[in-house]
Parts: C-alpha cells; sequence; structure tokens
C-alpha cells in the first residue's frame, strides 16, 4: 500500500489523498479496511480528501523542448553568437546529465529562459503580462507558502 492515511490531530482529521479514496471504495481492498481500522480508532475524527494548492499564475512552457531550445538558439543572433550559445547549451546539456533526471530539464530550462527572456512571452495577452509583473512584485514579500494543503469537506463518510 503506497498511499496512506494521515492523521491530523490538530484538526481532528484523517487525511487521505484521491488514489487512496479511490482504493477504499472497493469493500474488499486493503486500502478500505486500513481505513475502517482508523476510523475505529479515532471515532470523533471527521475523514477528509487532501487537495494540493496550486498557483493559478505558474508558468509551465509548454512545448519547450530540447529540440525548440537548440533549433531557437540557431535560427536566433548572429552567427557567431548563435555557435557560442549553441556549445553554451551542449555543455549545460551534459552538465546536466550528473543531476538526477528530475533536475536536468529545469536546470537547462532556466539557462534557455535567462539566455532568451523574450521566450516567456510568446503567446501572452497584454492581460497575462500585466498579472505576471503583478505577481513578481508580490513575490518579493513571502507572504503565503507554496505547499499549503487544501481540505475539502465533502468527502465524509458516517459511522
Amino acid at each position: 500500500m503506497k498511499n496512506t492515511l494521515k492523521l491530523d490531530h490538530s484538526k481532528r482529521t484523517i487525511v487521505m489523498d484521491r488514489t487512496f479514496a479511490k482504493f477504499a471504495t472497493n469493500t474488499m481492498s486493503p486500502e478500505y479496511a486500513h481505513l475502517q481500522s482508523v476510523r475505529q480508532d479515532y471515532p470523533e475524527y471527521q475523514v477528509v480528501m487532501r487537495h494540493i494548492k496550486r498557483k493559478a499564475t505558474k508558468e509551465c512552457y509548454r512545448g519547450l523542448t530540447y529540440e525548440y531550445m537548440e533549433e531557437y538558439i540557431q535560427t536566433h543572433g548572429s552567427k557567431e553568437e548563435s555557435a557560442k550559445n549553441l556549445a553554451e547549451f551542449k555543455e549545460q546539456k551534459l552538465i546536466s546529465l550528473c543531476h538526477s533526471t528530475s533536475r536536468r530539464y529545469p536546470t537547462i530550462k532556466k539557462w534557455f529562459l535567462a539566455k532568451y527572456p523574450e521566450v516567456m512571452e510568446f503567446g501572452m495577452s497584454d492581460e497575462k503580462k500585466k498579472a505576471a509583473e503583478a505577481e513578481e512584485e508580490s513575490a518579493a514579500a513571502p507572504e503565503a507558502e507554496e505547499n499549503e494543503v487544501e481540505f475539502e469537506e465533502s468527502f465524509k463518510i458516517s459511522a
């Protein structure tokens, strides 16, 4: 069982993720048995589903692949500048191989966007540009946590 329940004693809740809830709907599953066991141990606790709060303004740059980056570097700038940046891009790719797989692309994407900031604005409307600027200004004040967890009260199980 990879998906487990978590207890939040301060809020008096039993927290489960979406996958656990899906498996717990089958009354013959180990997840269902585990949920019932925990509910017996904590009958006054409420069962809730865990949801990750996502940033609405997060930029994801769909389509920004290594191939696209390489083509963009080759077609923008002078020949010397393109050759220099392409060599640096290939060096970045080579260096990234020593990182874990999950850290390779973000490192190269960060380098590429620093070299070619105009790519960040492709396909952005004026409203989105203003929202992005406002987000940058508010990012200076670290008020909100990015990894906040939001609870949905709709998944209630009665005893």
